[in-house]
Formats: C-alpha cells, structure tokens, sequence
C-alpha cells in the first residue's frame, strides 16, 4: 500500500503542475504572419493565424489593415467556410502595376473576416490567408490587426518592434521583403539569408512565449518520466500471499510419473524386467527399477 500510494502521489503531482502551466501557456493570445519573408516584386500567400485567450469568450471579427506606405495593386482573401471577407479599396496616387490587371489606381486598405456562428469545441486559432502581389520595393510590410471577441472586447496588433521596443506586448505582423537579385543568386542568397534569419534567431530566444513552449516541453518530458517511475514502483510493490506451485513426485515413488532414466552406460536388462513379479525392483547396473503395472 505504501508504495502504491508513492506512485499516486508522483502522477498527480507531475500532472497537476503540467496540467497549470498549459492551461497558463494557452491564455496568452498572439498573432502570427507566415511566411516571415518574401521577395520584392514577386507574389506571396500570407497565412495570419490568431489565437484566443478570453474563454467562453471567442473572437467574432477579425480586421487586417494594409500598410499605406507600402501598397500592393492586387489582394486577395481566400476562401474560409468560418469566415465570410469584406474588402475595403482606397486610391493611390501612383498607377501600379498587376498581376492579372495591367494598371491599378485602387487597392485594398483594409479586409474584414466576420465569423459565421460560434466556434466548435476545440477549433483552434483563426487561420486566415491572403494572396497578393507584386510585393512592393521596400524592406519590409507593417500590418495591423484588430481582432474582436464575442463579449466586446477589441485587441488592437499594431505595435511594430523596435531597437527601443523589440517585444511590445500587441506585436504588429511584420513581413520582411528581400531583393529579387538576392532571392534568385544562389551565393547572394546564402549570406542573405542567414543575415534575415538571424534576428528572427535572437527573436525567439528572447520571445517569452517561446519560454512557455520550452518549460512546456520540459514539463510534459517530466510527466512522462514520473509515470515511468511510478509504474516501476508499481511493479516493485511487496506481494501478498505466497505462489503455489504444483511439484512433480520424486522419481521412483508410487504415482503416475514416469520412472527415471536409467543411468548413462546402464541399460535396463528387458529379460529382467520381463520375469520380475509386478510390484518388485529388478536390479540393472546397480540401479533400481519401478515397473509399471
């Protein structure tokens, strides 16, 4: 009982610690952009996942704001069978060039997703995803995003990072734009790219909710070892009672077993046995015989 109570003791413990810091993990709401990085001219679909943090709560609209400084001449908001889009247009001062139109002078300022009904249990974030393109000329595209819950509360994503701010607490999505030159030269791209990923690097290691990912990862790891441990406890426990076991009658003696083999060189003498009375021994080689009857 003692070590039974041990093992109980250690699953629980591990798994009520476990069971915290996800629930903890799961409350902080965050928006993502991926791909992080495209290249200037060319075309690019966009996937803004938004996660949720405000339970029973969800979100019902979601707004994603084009950056006025850097225009694109065509968006486009892909199917969701959850979402139903709404584009708003503005105009530019200068012409654009398209993809499938030749010259535009109104593009996309804003889109807004309202969601069709109340999520099902365990949907998961919103996964919305644009296309778009030509990519402007510049190095980077700063979104904003609003997102609004079912209760009436609005989170606003539109702080971008900065050398004074580099984690605000409601990042903007953020897409980094690499020149077309660097993106198709193969020996440019490499240094290239290492230079664009390392920040992104640095990022996530200082990213408090990478932390969360890594105590995570490590909680769950001791859970698993806990239960391994309390199973091994388990199969260690004293056991009550004794085991019976069914022992063969020594050789020789009345039953039903069969004699014992003559030894190695002593061969049973068959005239011998033939012209023994039932019941007596008939002796071979100095070893003495039970014959059946």
């Amino acid at each position: 009982m003692r070590h039974r109570a041990m093992c109980w003791v250690v699953a629980l413990l591990t798994a009520t610690v476990v069971g915290t810091t996800l629930g903890a993990g799961v409350a902080a709401a965050d928006v993502t952009l991926t791909p992080g990085q495209a290249v200037q001219g060319a075309a690019a679909k966009l996937t803004f996942r938004v996660t949720e943090d405000r339970a029973p709560a969800y979100t019902t609209k979601i707004e994603l704001l084009m950056p006025e400084s850097a225009p694109v001449a065509e968006t486009y908001p892909m199917s969701d069978p959850q979402w139903a889009p709404r584009m708003t247009m503005r105009k530019v001062d200068q012409t654009l060039g398209g993809i499938h139109h030749g010259q535009v002078t109104e593009v996309v300022a804003s889109i807004v997703w309202t969601r069709a009904g109340a999520p099902a249990p365990g949907a998961g974030p919103a996964e919305l995803v644009v296309s778009l393109g030509p990519l402007p000329q510049t190095d980077r595209m700063t979104f904003q995003l609003v997102q609004t819950y079912s209760d009436g509360h609005v989170t606003n994503w539109n702080q971008p990072p900065s050398s004074e701010v580099p984690q605000p607490e409601f990042p903007a999505p953020v897409l980094t734009l690499a020149p077309p030159a660097a993106a198709a030269d193969p020996t440019a791209a490499a240094p290239g790219a290492a230079g664009a990923e390392a920040p992104e690097s640095g990022a996530a290691a200082d990213d408090p909710d990478q932390g969360f990912g890594s105590l995570t990862t490590g909680l769950v790891a001791g859970l698993v070892l806990g239960l391994a441990v309390a199973a091994w406890l388990y199969l260690r426990r004293p056991r009550s009672g004794g085991t019976d076991r069914a022992e063969a009658p020594p050789a020789g003696l009345d039953g039903d077993a069969s004699p014992a083999e003559p030894a190695s060189g002593s061969p049973a003498d068959p005239a011998a046995a033939s012209d023994a009375p039932p019941g007596e021994r008939a002796a071979s080689g100095g070893r003495a015989w039970r014959l059946r009857e």
